[in-house]
């Protein structure tokens, strides 16, 4: 991704005057209908805002450009991944290799946007929290503020039980029912967090892969990650702490799969699964 800033003049047409001016930043040649792309799939930033507007802008502006590796595609979100709703939460399956959320270089390729457009365009959906692009699971989506209020609470209290499944490439001599307790710090962009996380052996799958289940106690950006990459193997599939392991093909080994809280505007238990057996397993 590059990060372009382009001074553009007012009076001309704004999708005109970047079709001239971004070849010489990007080094190709840019046609008006890649600025259209640019400017619908939210990478054009103005005072810190999305600008779509192709017209000729009123004054003056510094535009920021979030150019992107590849090519943008519109998430939509499959019914199938509705796993659970009622008239205040919403809980999906998130596939591997979709953004939680926005990023700079688009809003239209995310969970979030696929949310939105299941539910209509303009309903006040609010996202409780995400995870990593390539992790596949449960994620909650609040339908009101009340909601969406008790929900931060919650996980910010740790009164959500998360359970994810894991797998790793076959480690010799660990029979089923091995368990490990990983307590450590993890530095995340210099900001340094304690993290804890118990990881359950339930055996190996059909491939020979063994298949974990695994309780994070903490909530640290790649915490199961790098836990299993500093403590025993790095996942199935991570090319981040695998480098040069595994081809673009290879799906990370990590999935959310249940959560166990009450429900944060009626108080009744809830007990949320991911249908694994139901759908593509994790990994290929």
């Amino acid at each position: 991704m590059k990060h372009l800033v382009v001074e553009v003049r007012a009076g001309e047409a704004l999708a005109a005057q970047l079709a001239q001016d971004l070849p010489a930043l990007v080094g190709r040649p840019v046609n008006p209908l890649d600025v259209e792309k640019l400017l619908v799939q939210g990478s054009v930033f103005w005072n810190k805002a999305r600008w779509r507007d192709p017209g000729p802008p009123a004054r003056p502006m510094t535009l920021e450009i979030f150019w992107p590796d590849l090519p943008v595609e519109e998430f939509t979100l499959d019914p199938r991944c509705v796993v659970w709703q009622d008239e205040h939460l919403l809980v999906v399956d998130k596939p591997a290799g979709v953004n939680s959320a926005p990023s700079p270089f688009s809003d239209r390729d995310c969970l979030t946007w696929g949310v939105e457009k299941y539910l209509g365009r303009g309903f006040p959906i609010h996202a409780v929290h995400r995870l990593d692009r390539d992790t596949r699971g449960l994620i909650f989506f609040a339908k009101h503020k009340e909601a969406e209020q008790a929900l931060h609470a919650m996980f910010r209290l740790r009164q959500v039980r998360k359970v994810y499944r894991a797998l790793t490439p076959p480690q010799p001599g660990l029979p089923p029912g091995t368990v490990f307790r990983w307590k450590d710090t993890l530095d995340w962009r210099g900001h340094v967090q304690g993290a804890a996380t118990t990881a359950l052996l339930a055996g190996p799958d059909p491939a020979g892969r063994l298949i974990w289940t695994v309780l994070p106690h903490t909530g640290r950006p790649h915490q199961i990650r790098r836990h299993f990459a500093r403590y025993l193997v790095p996942l199935w599939g991570d090319r981040v702490y695998a480098p040069g392991t595994y081809g673009p093909d290879d799906t990370l080994g990590l999935a959310c799969v249940a959560y166990r809280c009450r429900h944060p505007v009626t108080r009744e238990p809830l007990r949320l699964n991911l249908p694994l057996d139901e759908g593509p397993e994790i990994g290929p």
